[in-house]
């Protein structure tokens, strides 16, 4: 491709790199053969740095594209299938996340809990175990700070994840229904 998948997605250079990086991957590896929905986009930006207008552009590269068998049906069809590649990653992130939560939010609060019963059960039994009470309030603090680092942390990345996936949807379903509204 002359044309790079950010160009496609990310023009404006305002999406999340990481994000970015990890969905253009997927996509670069599941790239269908042949002229697709891919290098459609590839020929409308190209016609677009030579200052043809939008409308043109896309009943040119389309009028070249069906010259090597691209249909609309086919166009429309290969979008489909980056879409669903998108819902896959999106499906895996989530599990991931999910993973991650458990790992390192969900695992502290469970530790937080015991901990709170051992300083119960610790103010009962004996007055003089006050140091180790104080010790053990120290780590729930740790705790509590560790896991709302955490869950900052992983909202961010999921923001920043979602913001990108939904950036590069909306931009596939406003040329797929720009595609199917102006096409043959």
């Amino acid at each position: 491709m002359n044309i790079s998948l950010k160009e496609i997605f990310d023009d404006a250079n305002e999406l999340d790199k990481k994000s970015l990086d990890f969905l253009l991957k997927a996509i670069a590896k599941n790239n269908q053969t042949g002229f697709d929905y891919l290098e459609f986009k590839q020929a409308l930006i190209r016609l677009n740095k030579m200052g043809v207008d939008e409308d043109t552009a896309i009943k040119s590269a389309f009028a070249t594209a069906s010259t090597v068998g691209l249909t609309k049906e086919k166009l429309l069809e290969s979008a489909g299938y980056y879409l669903n590649i998108l819902k896959d990653e999106f499906k895996q992130f989530n599990t991931a996340l999910e993973k991650q939560m458990e790992s390192k939010v969900h695992s502290r609060e469970k530790q937080k809990s015991s901990l709170e019963s051992k300083i119960t059960a610790l103010d009962k039994k004996i007055k003089n175990l006050t140091e180790e009470r104080k010790d053990l309030e120290s780590k729930l603090s740790s705790i509590d700070q560790q896991a709302d680092v955490a869950r900052k942390k992983i909202k961010e990345t999921s923001d920043r994840f979602e913001k990108t996936l939904k950036a590069i949807t909306v931009r596939i379903e406003g040329d797929v229904d720009q595609f199917d509204s102006e096409l043959p």
